[in-house]
């Protein structure tokens, strides 16, 4: 039973369901090339997003966006940054983190690390606003994060930094420190906002230990 009413007909169906049957077998496929290509020309369009893989001590990859640049920053074992010209609009870094031996799961021993570490970010940082710190996740990695609000001279700085170990085995003491960094230039609206929407979001969420994607978000 057809749902449109008769003074609306034909329908798309009912004309082709007219033609011979060579006809319709090519239309079909007329139809099937124009969606193909609709479809490349969406992915053309989208900026070819990066994997970077780091071997290592720690061994971790991501994906990020090619707005992200790759810089070099002594101590870190992978730095990304966008700018617009001078104008520095955010950053994701990664640095080496190494616990003391811990028993138990690594959420008991990361609030009691972090108090030692929010005091140093205080040395880096100058007097922020500690907006908010717990426990977090990112794919196989477990861990604490704090989330600040600075100053860069003139300028607001949001800062979320995630420290992380790798979930198995339990008592992983070798892990990494994600350190986003962002500015209302970049259109982040608050220290909750950073790493929850553009390039950062990308290399936030797509972090896994190790150098298989499986399981990562993209």
């Amino acid at each position: 039973m057809t749902v449109v009413q008769a003074r609306y007909g034909p329908t798309l169906a009912q004309l082709v369901g007219r033609l011979p049957r060579a006809a319709r077998v090519a239309l079909i496929g007329l139809l099937a090339l124009l969606i193909a290509a609709a479809a490349l020309l969406a992915l053309r369009s989208r900026p070819t997003e990066r994997q970077a893989i780091v071997r290592g001590p720690v061994t971790f990859n991501l994906i990020h966006a090619p707005t992200l640049q790759r810089v070099t920053v002594p101590g870190t074992l992978l730095a990304l940054r966008r700018d617009r010209g001078s104008l520095f609009l955010d950053s994701y870094v990664v640095r080496r983190l190494a616990l003391a031996p811990y028993r138990g799961a690594v959420g008991g021993t990361m609030p009691v690390y972090a108090s030692a570490y929010l005091e140093r970010l205080r040395r880096r940082y100058g007097d922020y606003d500690l907006v908010l710190e717990g426990r977090t996740r990112i794919n196989n990695g477990v861990g604490y994060q704090v989330v600040l609000r600075a100053r860069r001279g003139a300028r607001t700085l949001y800062v979320r930094h995630l420290l992380l170990v790798p979930e198995e085995p339990e008592g992983a003491r070798d892990g990494v420190v994600l350190e986003l960094e962002s500015t209302p230039a970049a259109g982040t609206p608050n220290a909750i906002g950073t790493g929850n929407a553009g390039p950062l979001k990308t290399a936030m969420r797509s972090f896994r230990f190790g150098t298989s994607r499986e399981g990562g978000t993209q």
